[in-house]
């Protein structure tokens, strides 16, 4: 994200907010902004050169697992989408954190250094992490949140792979 951008966009976001216009709408445009933007350039990185954050409500809720501190503690049990992020990870072999909150996705991101992010997230928690990365190369991909905010959401795995495969050099 430009760092003009980085710096309007708490007043964009004062200025929708005091017109009445969903927030969201805007922080869906930024994410936009910063995914085109990150897709307007060719990358050819190496497996340890991406970082796949994940937030905690991926995980189910009643789920007696913690994989906050270790995702591969999970046990596969296919009830959420964990299992499958996992093995998509696995298969690619790139690095994939679940964060509980933004202090702890930024000490991942400069704990493991990543030259492209994949991040997962709602709208608003999307466009914080991008506005805190600055320039560093970011495709966002919003959750599905069937049960609400922060309950058992959802990611599109395909959207996950295809980020992958982008950064990879893929298709």
């Amino acid at each position: 994200m430009s760092k003009f951008l980085k710096k309007a966009y708490p007043l964009l976001e004062g200025t929708v907010d005091l017109l009445g216009i969903d927030k969201n709408q805007l922080r869906k445009k930024m994410i936009d902004m910063s995914n085109k933007k990150t897709r307007s350039k060719q990358f050819h990185l190496k497996p340890n050169e991406i970082l796949v954050l994940l937030p905690h409500c991926l995980q189910l809720q009643s789920c007696d697992i913690r994989i906050t501190t270790n995702i591969y503690n999970c046990k596969r049990c296919k009830k959420c989408d964990i299992a499958e992020i996992v093995a998509v990870c696995e298969k690619y072999g790139v690095n994939v954190v679940v964060a509980t909150g933004g202090t702890l996705a930024r000490r991942a991101i400069v704990d493991i250094r990543p030259k492209g992010i994949i991040a997962v997230a709602c709208e608003r928690d999307l466009t914080s992490g991008i506005v805190d990365v600055g320039e560093m190369d970011v495709i966002g991909i919003l959750n599905d949140r069937p049960n609400g905010p922060c309950i058992d959401t959802k990611v599109d795995i395909k959207k996950l792979e295809e980020a992958i495969l982008f950064y990879l050099g893929g298709d």
